[in-house]
């Protein structure tokens, strides 16, 4: 099942130097090992049936019309989920306390002040 126009949405874009890259790949790449042990987009018997769950990174350009211009030392990273329903998210957000690194994962937040959607809907798709 694909998701559609009202979903429940979470997601964050965060911005960090170049310098710290490799601390939040690592816990990244731990958060998606959890929700692949946690959550389920098929709705496998005993997890959490999650819509869509994706992360993206990208060089900061200087001038996004002119690459050449190079890049401003950091990196920005999107995380995007949809969650069927309000009562999923809510499930998500329980859930996620038993996650052992979810300190450290919080701890991005109050690190890069990222642009945060909590509990928003998707409003359109193609």
């Amino acid at each position: 099942m694909g998701f559609n126009v009202g979903h429940t949405t979470f997601g964050f874009t965060m911005r960090v130097p170049d310098a710290d890259v490799a601390a939040v790949d690592d816990l990244i790449s731990s958060h998606a090992a959890w929700m692949q042990e946690t959550h389920s987009l098929s709705g496998e018997e005993g997890k959490l049936h999650t819509l869509e769950y994706y992360v993206s990174k990208a060089a900061e350009l200087n001038d996004m019309m002119d690459p050449s211009k190079g890049t401003t030392g950091n990196v920005v990273y999107t995380v995007s989920e949809v969650h069927k329903d309000d009562e999923h998210f809510g499930k998500h957000v329980e859930l996620g306390q038993s996650w052992d690194r979810i300190n450290e994962f919080f701890g991005l937040f109050e690190t890069y002040s990222p642009l945060v959607t909590m509990a928003g809907r998707v409003t359109a798709k193609l």
